[in-house]
């Protein structure tokens, strides 16, 4: 389960707006509990998209940033606990590519934007090399 506050949320969506046709992406950043598999979402950060070729189905995070976000939520006693980006003009689900560098224990919101508006989003996590979608607690 993701529990993750409707500002963050909305958050996620505005950033999602102002990059179409654009994918965009970014970091959730919280606490883990493993027992229960719910990640807690306390802050979202994004980051720029590495990915300048096919920037509008592709996403790439460097790993610069990936470093950087790590050591500001260890710095603050949190984790990252997921990652999310949009789908310019397709579905809130993942892509195979999505699938390629995922990894388990992490939550991934897909922000479906059609025409420049956000439509839906899911999160999703991965269990057995398949994402499986997860229940969102919106608080």
């Amino acid at each position: 389960m993701l529990k993750i506050k409707k500002q963050h949320i909305e958050e996620i969506k505005r950033q999602a707006k102002e990059g179409y046709p654009l994918e965009i992406c970014g970091f959730l950043i919280g606490k883990m509990d493993y027992s229960s598999n719910t990640r807690e979402v306390l802050e979202v950060i994004q980051v720029e998209n590495q990915n300048k070729e096919r920037a509008n189905d592709r996403f790439d995070i460097s790993p610069k940033d990936y470093m950087k976000v790590e050591q500001y939520a260890d710095s603050k006693g949190l984790q990252i606990v997921g990652v999310y980006h949009s789908h310019p003009d397709h579905p809130d689900r993942p892509s195979q590519t999505d699938l390629q560098f995922a990894l388990e224990d992490l939550s991934y919101i897909i922000v479906s934007v059609q025409n420049g508006e956000p439509v839906s989003y899911k999160s999703w996590y991965l269990e057995d090399n398949k994402f499986v979608q997860e229940e969102v607690d919106e608080s």
